[in-house]
């Protein structure tokens, strides 16, 4: 069972695709990928503090999950959508 996302966090799509890797893990010479898109709360002033932020704690809570940042977008409300990806699990 999935941990429910905090209710800023919102997956926009998931989608699965291939790319080119030496993985001698997988067979084949490729990994499966998985991809997410996530709406991140708006961004805050900078605090000294790291990962004080929404946004910031937001972002950390994907990367511990395995998800890696490899894409942000402003959209027209103010926010960022930001892409991950990780393995596919298999």
């Amino acid at each position: 069972m999935q941990s429910e996302k905090p209710p800023y966090l919102r997956a926009v799509t998931t989608d699965l695709g291939r790319h080119p890797s030496t993985n001698p893990d997988h067979e084949g010479g490729s990994t499966m990928w998985e991809y997410l898109i996530v709406e991140l709360p708006s961004f805050a002033p900078p605090t000294h503090a790291p990962g004080a932020s929404a946004a910031a704690q937001a972002l950390n809570e994907e990367g511990e999950r395995g998800w890696e940042a490899v894409g942000m977008t402003p959209l027209a409300d103010g926010r960022v959508a930001v892409l991950f990806k990780r393995p596919r699990r298999q």
